[in-house]
């Protein structure tokens, strides 16, 4: 077993970080650095002595620094950045493994896993048709999370969100008792809040908002548009979430109750102010992310272009620091939502 599927194998995932938690972390990371060092010359290049570089995300998207992995795979694109140039990532198996386990740790861990046949409403376009950026492809393989009994796309291949059909879809499935799952861009759920009518549900409902929001949505908030969603599904339940991530990171993270993203231990974050410090508790700064899931790609640390602040003893109860999303440092032009506004 290697050091990464020992990682992954930890108990506890959202538990209280222990040394030997920190030690199989520790063995992680060098065994992500001397695979990307031995395989990719252009990577080892930027070390500096023993220390590992911390890579601005914006460097993805302008230099192809992917390490070569033989086998097959998939490609995904990311969205750009303030010059609306996106990374195109190559996912090796190796890398699509260790991200699946992953990512059934965290759907596991907020409960957004169900063994019954459940039906699955995509405000996002299906990756099957057309080229699309990569978070079609992610909303379409988070279905994984249970059986599928049904699947509605409700963006067409042009970006357009057709809400009269996704209000459709909800209202034919109104007497079903099979679990709904609303995976989406949170500006087409500000879309789809807007055009929303009263809609009594058999099944409770649970939603994972995603994708770059703030200064995009139109005429709400992310907050006042999942509340004016939550009173027009009628439902037992209605568990909407934010989720958090990018293409070039192998984890997205999911909100708790109180909508903050803790990260579980097959992963770490630091806050950081202009010189790459940490930045103390509450203090705004950029998110850096550290995980050494993939092997086709040296963002094991990662420095990403948005803001968020950190802190601990959050009200749900989690042992696991936290941190928010305050928003883009660079104006939003080539994300995933604004594309989807554009």
């Amino acid at each position: 077993m290697t050091a990464i599927d020992r990682l992954l194998a930890a108990p506890d995932p959202y538990g209280a970080i222990t040394a030997a938690d920190e030690d199989r972390f520790a063995a992680a990371m060098a065994e992500a650095d001397a695979w990307h060092r031995a395989h990719n010359p252009r990577y080892a290049r930027l070390w500096d002595g023993a220390e590992r570089p911390v890579i601005p995300v914006a460097l993805f998207k302008q230099v192809d620094l992917a390490t070569p992995v033989d086998g097959e795979g998939a490609w995904l694109a990311s969205s750009g950045t303030t010059s609306g140039a996106g990374t195109r990532v190559f996912f090796d198996r190796v890398s699509l493994d260790r991200i699946r386990r992953a990512m059934v740790q965290v759907f596991l861990a907020h409960r957004f896993i169900d063994i019954q046949p459940a039906r699955f409403l995509l405000l996002s376009p299906d990756p099957t048709r057309g080229s699309h950026p990569g978070y079609a492809t992610t909303f379409d393989k988070f279905t994984g999370c249970a059986p599928v009994a049904d699947k509605v796309f409700a963006v067409d291949p042009h970006g357009e969100l057709d809400a009269g059909l996704a209000l459709a879809t909800l209202r034919r499935w109104a007497a079903s008792p099979a679990p709904i799952f609303l995976f989406g861009l949170t500006v087409y759920f500000e879309r789809l809040s807007l055009a929303a009518e009263p809609i009594e549900l058999v099944a409770g409902i649970r939603g994972l908002t995603g994708g770059g929001w703030k200064g995009l949505v139109k005429q709400l908030g992310r907050d006042e548009a999942v509340t004016r969603l939550r009173a027009a599904l009628r439902a037992p339940a209605v568990d909407l979430r934010d989720l958090f991530g990018l293409t070039e990171h192998p984890v997205h993270y999911i909100s708790c109750a109180h909508g903050r993203f803790h990260v579980p231990k097959l992963a770490r974050f630091a806050i950081v102010g202009p010189a790459g410090e940490r930045l103390p508790a509450g203090e705004p700064g950029l998110i850096r992310l550290i995980s050494p899931l993939f092997a086709s790609l040296p963002s094991h640390d990662l420095l990403t272009e948005d803001r968020g602040a950190w802190g601990e003893g959050c009200a749900c109860g989690s042992p696991l620091p936290y941190f928010g999303f305050l928003g883009r440092v660079t104006p939003p032009a080539g994300t995933c939502a604004a594309e989807a506004v554009g």
